[in-house]
């Protein structure tokens, strides 16, 4: 009975002692699994970065599998030797390696990302303490294409810049647990698909890209947007940049300047003037102004680009009269005016799905000069940004309501069912129906063959435009650059009911500084190879373009 008891005594001793050791083990194996998880998050998470796709499903952001060497410092006997073949093999400093392994740390990284040469020389000498593990490398199988929009990840894999940063929550694996709906134990993140249609951004970029080099000018933006929807289906930038390789951009490449910069529009303004004022029947298209070349008011002379003589006010718009838009907008309040071009989304972020985008300016009636109303009416002492100008134009195609502005159509799960749909959304409807039917066909039925926005003209399709050239003001010193020039052009095709709306913005040209000159061109290069691409039927009717004095 005692041996029972002893040999029972005995046995639990053991048990005991042999479970202390494997809770001491276990204690430890955690400790230094926290280590190496705080060291790199990447191995914890071996998961696939997200598609960035466009509207017919073309991938254009992926990730491709890689392979990053580390090392377990206290596992290495001969560090100097190891840091040499190491070097020798990567291409790197022996000296820095040695840095890294000498470190009092049980995981450093030597190389990220390394070709797979590399790594097999790596696999064929097998020193010991240096691991390869699995990682995902961002790719963007279209290089330059739809730059801006996408944007770029770090090393890391994290969102830098463009949709890879506004949409990092979905698109990073990192981010998927279980408290995110839709959660499912997937191993790539969530997709994200684009209104972005590739085809139609390969003409914009290659048009902008003629244009730049035509032009000489500083930067070029295009963007193409369906009215209806508030869809942009082409926003593009020249210059641009290589999201494969951005490290080697300077920020003026890399920023989208379709969102970010803004600028004084010129005589494309002036549609959004003659819209409230012919919404509130301030105006009738037969009343008629006397253009003298010049207006003074106070002690300011505003001058025009001819003496138009008595025109009414279609030719206003048709002739892009400095003069009797001047004289127009004396009918409005300064109160209604402020509202209307707050309506249509002036002076404030329009809310796209891209980050840095720029409000513009539009000041309060109250910070007004006695001037101010007068300078805004001929496109002066407002700032705009492209996708601003865009979208108010829209409202105009829209039957006169306005769209929220989108880039994102939905969010994917792996297995490609839908996460979350964003919608059309109405923001508001900014002018009555029938105005928006009558300037446009203002913009497309007057004095054929005197408008200057004919490089604009499509043969067999109705279009209505509007070209500007707008100074562009002196940050510094305050006026305006001499001889610097933002010129612009916008259409809407096909006109009585526009399927989409187009806009070329010209930073400074050389030589022509007219928007009918510089930028109508480019629209129409455009526009010849989309719209049958869109379905876009030829008419019988011919293109008419106002502005027949900005050349």
């Amino acid at each position: 009975m005692n041996r029972n008891i002893l040999r029972f005594k005995f046995i639990t001793l053991i048990t005991a002692l042999l479970f202390s050791i494997l809770v001491i083990r276990v204690t430890q194996l955690i400790f230094l699994q926290k280590n190496l998880i705080m060291a790199s998050p990447s191995i914890k998470n071996q998961k696939e970065r997200g598609f960035i796709i466009d509207r017919n499903g073309e991938k254009l952001a992926l990730s491709l599998e890689t392979y990053s060497i580390y090392a377990r410092p206290n596992e290495i006997e001969n560090k100097l030797k190891a840091a040499k073949d190491l070097g020798e093999i990567l291409g790197i400093n022996y000296a820095k390696i040695l840095e890294q392994l000498n470190k009092k740390k049980p995981f450093v990284w030597i190389k990220r990302q390394v070709d797979l040469e590399k790594m097999q020389r790596l696999e064929d000498i097998s020193i010991k303490g240096v691991y390869l593990e699995k990682e995902f490398r961002r790719y963007y199988p279209f290089h330059h294409l739809a730059s801006h929009i996408l944007g770029f990840v770090g090393i890391d894999n994290n969102g830098l810049e463009g949709i890879e940063y506004y949409f990092d929550a979905f698109l990073s694996p990192k981010r998927m647990d279980k408290k995110r709906v839709g959660f499912n134990g997937q191993t790539r993140g969530y997709s994200v698909v684009l209104t972005i249609d590739r085809y139609i951004q390969e003409v914009v970029e290659e048009a902008l890209s003629n244009a730049l080099k035509s032009t000489d000018a500083k930067q070029v933006t295009a963007i193409v947007m369906k009215p209806s929807t508030g869809e942009i289906l082409a926003m593009a930038n020249k210059p641009d940049f290589d999201p494969n390789n951005f490290k080697s951009y300077s920020e003026k490449f890399i920023r989208n300047r379709a969102i970010t910069d803004a600028f004084e529009p010129g005589s494309t303004f002036k549609i959004f003037i003659a819209s409230l004022l012919m919404d509130k029947h301030l105006i009738n298209t037969n009343d008629t102004f006397n253009c003298r070349g010049f207006i003074k008011i106070g002690n300011t002379v505003i001058h025009d680009t001819a003496q138009h003589g008595l025109i009414d006010f279609s030719q206003v718009l048709q002739k892009s009269c400095n003069v009797g838009m001047i004289l127009s907008v004396d009918r409005i309040n300064d109160k209604d005016l402020y509202k209307g071009l707050r309506n249509f989304g002036f002076g404030t972020a329009t809310g796209i799905n891209l980050p840095g985008e720029s409000q513009g300016i539009l000041r309060n009636p109250s910070r007004w000069s006695k001037i101010s109303k007068y300078e805004m009416a001929i496109g002066q002492e407002v700032a705009v940004t492209s996708l601003q100008l865009i979208t108010a134009g829209s409202a105009i195609a829209n039957n006169g309501i306005l769209m929220q502005p989108r880039i994102i159509r939905r969010i994917e799960n792996p297995d490609g069912s839908t996460l979350k749909y964003y919608k059309p959304l109405k923001i508001r409807r900014v002018i009555g129906e029938e105005t928006s039917k009558k300037l446009l066909e203002i913009l497309t039925g007057v004095l054929t063959t005197e408008g200057t926005g004919y490089k604009a003209k499509v043969e067999g399709y109705s279009i209505a435009g509007k070209t500007g050239t707008a100074q562009i003001a002196d940050p510094q010193k305050g006026g305006y650059l001499e001889g610097q020039f933002y010129a612009s052009f916008i259409g809407f095709v096909p006109v009585p009911n526009p399927k989409i709306v187009v806009l070329v913005t010209i930073d400074r040209p050389r030589g022509e500084k007219y928007g009918g000159q510089t930028a109508a061109p480019v629209f129409k290069y455009i526009v010849e190879r989309i719209a049958p691409y869109l379905n876009i039927l030829p008419s019988n009717s011919t293109v008419y373009v106002y502005n027949n004095n900005e050349k």
